[in-house]
């Protein structure tokens, strides 16, 4: 037997080793199951050639039928449906069946729960244009935009919580330090029970699928108070991940949308969940805060940001201009993470305003669903902002902007009671210009101007939103500098947003951009009681209380010594004194 062993170099044996490695791998993938099979049919009106009724003055809320959500395409003015607001009484047999059906899914293993994200993310990739037809005719965007907003996000989010949520999730081991060497000290994430998600209309499909992949990672159920704008293809998402869990034999009433407006998402808050998620305006979370701060229900608020992006003299202008147009007018630019101020140093100032102002004339508006090629802007989706936004520019044009394009909102040939806003340059934007510290959450491009590294920070921390940010220069280096001293969340260097796309990365923002993460571990262990343990290391080796300190004592005094002394012997670096203490401990013991 040694003879044969010995005829193989170490070479060999190394070859053999990953042959037989590379083997095994093969075989335990050939050996995963496949992901399970499902089909949800998309409503009738995603097709491009269907026609709806017109709506002549679109809303969300008739008056003589306040319970029910008007649901219209933005782009037309189609009406698409009429669905049943939630009421309070709704949400809380919701929460119910969601408490029922979790109790079952926090048993099951993280490879049950990777399954059913697998074959989300195969139907998610088989289905991709309907689900991004469906967003176009809700939310009035783009495909292209639904395609970058909706899909790839939600891709990302799938395929890093596959590859680690388990790992994010593991018990976690601590150091337990000198004097409890004889413990193991972990950390066991065990999911809540049920969390919500209240979350924005802006990518209806991301939104709510996204808190949905961390929440059955975790072992939670969970509630998703959908926006009243997205009702109608909130709908058919659902279905989506319902059909997916019943494929794998789970109880689809782990997953619950609710559809309603203000009262509804209140109620949510008010329910008895055990975590929530919300995505939205500053005023909004500071209610969702209040409310939820009557029951202590921890909160992750993301209440959208202003976010700049800071261009330096060497900046590469070849590459930053087109991620400039994409981070503005991306999805009408009505992104958290959207481009809303350019901070652009005076040596390429004049450069970049006359290539931006080329650009923005040519951008063409309309319903991809409808007008076929010819479009790269769609609509709004809430029509009640064209007041604000005009007044926005207005008022940064009476003290001295120059408004070079749009401004207004437009009033579309073929759709006339589409909700649309031209796409916006606004140039020579100063801090304290009130668009320059209001969301405009809008196709509105805002150019400011800096006089080196030190005069762009200022202007970029005037503004008490921080999101994101990014910052571009020719120099990595002097831009990560930069970009470290932003009072913001994220930033990227030489690039807008893709701090999403990478799905191992927190996500959140500081000042009135909000408080807490979701995305990365971070994001998937906030939906978790991170509970602390400890458990004897050594067999027969438990922790021991002395007799001196046994009660009753026999000495107080002579207890808090032998204590005091531990403490030296332990902690205390001065070799002496280690010793010292250790006289002390044996001089305390021999007392009577």
């Amino acid at each position: 037997m040694e003879a044969w062993m010995e005829e193989f170099s170490p070479q060999q044996w190394l070859t053999l080793a990953v042959g037989a490695l590379t083997s095994w791998l093969f075989l335990s993938w050939l050996s995963r199951p496949g992901p399970q099979k499902f089909t949800v049919e998309p409503p009738a009106a995603a097709d491009p050639s269907w026609r709806g009724e017109v709506m002549t003055t679109p809303t969300l809320r008739d008056p003589m039928d306040p319970d029910t959500i008007i649901c219209y395409d933005p782009a037309t003015g189609y009406l698409l449906d009429k669905i049943p607001a939630a009421t309070a009484s709704d949400v809380n047999e919701a929460l119910e069946r969601t408490r029922e059906a979790q109790k079952a899914w926090a048993k099951t293993s993280f490879e049950q729960r990777r399954a059913v994200l697998n074959s989300l993310l195969t139907f998610v990739l088989e289905n991709q244009e309907n689900i991004c037809r469906v967003g176009c005719r809700d939310t009035g965007k783009t495909m292209v935009d639904a395609s970058l907003g909706e899909v790839i996000t939600t891709c990302a989010k799938l395929r890093w919580t596959i590859d680690n949520g388990e790992q994010a999730l593991a018990d976690d081991y601590r150091n337990p330090g000198l004097m409890m060497m004889y413990k193991h000290a972990k950390v066991v994430y065990q999911p809540l029970g049920v969390v919500a998600a209240l979350v924005s209309w802006n990518y209806p499909f991301h939104n709510t699928i996204g808190p949905v992949i961390s929440a059955l990672m975790s072992g939670n159920g969970i509630m998703v108070k959908c926006s009243e704008y997205v009702a109608w293809s909130s709908q058919y998402y659902l279905e989506i991940i319902r059909n997916c869990l019943k494929a794998h034999g789970h109880d689809p009433e782990l997953v619950q949308f609710i559809n309603g407006f203000a009262d509804a998402g209140e109620a949510v808050v008010r329910s008895g969940v055990d975590h929530i998620t919300f995505i939205g305006s500053p005023a909004v979370g500071k209610l969702v805060q209040r409310t939820a701060s009557e029951t202590l229900v921890p909160c992750v608020l993301e209440l959208g940001g202003k976010d700049c992006a800071i261009l330096l003299k060497d900046a590469d202008l070849s590459q930053a201009i087109p991620v400039l147009m994409r981070g503005v007018f991306q999805n009408c630019g009505q992104n958290c993470v959207g481009i809303e101020r350019i901070i652009l140093a005076e040596e390429i100032y004049d450069k970049v305003v006359e290539e931006m102002d080329q650009r923005i004339a040519k951008l063409r508006q309309g319903s991809v669903l409808d007008d076929g090629d010819h479009v790269d802007c769609g609509a709004m989706t809430m029509g009640n902002q064209f007041d604000k936004l005009e007044s926005l520019v207005e008022e940064a044009v009476s003290r001295g902007a120059r408004l070079l394009h749009g401004g207004k909102r437009f009033h579309h040939p073929l759709h006339p009671h589409g909700q649309y806003f031209e796409p916006t340059l606004l140039v020579d934007v100063t801090p304290d210009m009130a668009i320059a510290n209001h969301e405009t959450f809008a196709p509105i491009m805002v150019i400011m101007k800096h006089h080196g590294p030190e005069d762009a920070l200022r202007v970029a921390n005037a503004c008490s939103f921080g999101l994101g940010s990014s910052v571009f220069s020719g120099d990595k280096r002097v831009a990560e500098k930069l970009a470290l001293k932003l009072k913001v969340g994220m930033t990227n260097v030489n690039d807008f947003g893709v701090n999403y796309l990478c799905q191992g990365l927190p996500f959140g923002g500081v000042g009135i951009s909000g408080y807490g993460r979701f995305a990365g571990p971070e994001g998937i262990r906030g939906l978790c009681v991170p509970k602390a343990v400890t458990i004897d290391r050594i067999p027969g080796v438990k922790t021991p209380i002395p007799p001196i300190l046994d009660y009753p004592v026999k000495s107080a005094w002579v207890s808090y010594g032998f204590v005091q002394n531990l403490i030296h012997t332990i902690y205390n670096p001065d070799f002496g004194s280690k010793i010292k203490a250790i006289g002390g401990l044996i001089k305390a013991n021999l007392q009577k």
